[in-house]
């Protein structure tokens, strides 16, 4: 084990983050189940949907700074996040209103795309890997199960998920721990046992409500706050140099 750590303390550099993943594994955390957010985590949505929108600003020229809608990503319709967007602008709708016209403007536009090139390179491998050490794995996202299903097949991951759920199965949807409590559960398998990775802050806050262990795939674009999460990679394939 001494031989091992010190391999891992010098490949592993400076990067204290992993390294302190590595010996949360190493010092006998045996890990059951991990638990992944999608948009960030496994699918590049988030900078597709922000160019989006900022099309959408510009087509119908609204006087709404772009990271206004930073405060959609990780979000779920029941806490309303569009009205938080225009919160404070005057561009002659109600928030129900703009709710609708965009929500079907960036529809159009994914219908549009070529969503199978969204996945992250890594996450396949990294899954398929989990698949073979025997940890379970489940997709838990704040989307609607449509959207999920559809971006998991178009990327050839759909069927690597011991289990799928999404906010609209629940009352309280992230931040709240509901959606990481009901992955335990339905794995069958102990919040110690459970690591979350996820991406936003509402995300990170929803795993720690729900008591474990969360892993922030590091974001160097939004500007997020994950100071919250126990741990830090920049991609998923970091997990298969840990979970060994």
């Amino acid at each position: 084990m001494r031989s091992h750590l010190s391999h891992y303390k010098r490949s592993l550099h400076q990067d204290t983050g992993l390294y302190n993943l590595y010996l949360f594994y190493y010092n006998g955390h045996m890990i059951k189940a991990v638990l992944f957010d999608l948009d960030g985590v496994l699918i590049d949505s988030e900078h597709l949907s922000q160019k989006i929108y900022e099309e959408f600003i510009q087509e119908f020229h609204y006087d709404i700074p772009v990271e206004r809608f930073y405060l959609l990503i990780g979000s779920h319709k029941r806490w309303d996040p569009f009205r938080k967007v225009i919160e404070g602008y005057d561009i002659g709708l109600t928030p129900e209103e703009f709710e609708e016209k965009i929500v079907k403007y960036r529809l159009d536009k994914f219908n549009a795309y070529d969503i199978s090139t969204l996945g992250f390179k890594d996450a396949k491998e990294t899954l398929l890997y989990l698949k073979e050490k025997g940890i379970k794995t489940a997709v838990a996202s704040s989307s609607s199960i449509d959207y999920v299903e559809r971006m998991l097949v178009a990327n050839g991951i759909d069927h690597l998920f011991d289990l799928k759920t999404t906010g609209d199965d629940f009352k309280r949807p992230k931040p709240e721990p509901d959606i990481y409590l009901y992955c335990k559960d339905k794995l069958n398998v102990d919040i110690d046992e459970c690591l979350v990775v996820e991406d936003s802050p509402l995300g990170i806050k929803a795993g720690k409500n729900a008591k474990m262990k969360v892993i922030a795939k590091r974001d160097d674009t939004f500007g997020f706050d994950q100071s919250e999460a126990d741990f830090f990679i920049n991609d998923l394939s970091e997990l298969k140099r840990i979970l060994r």
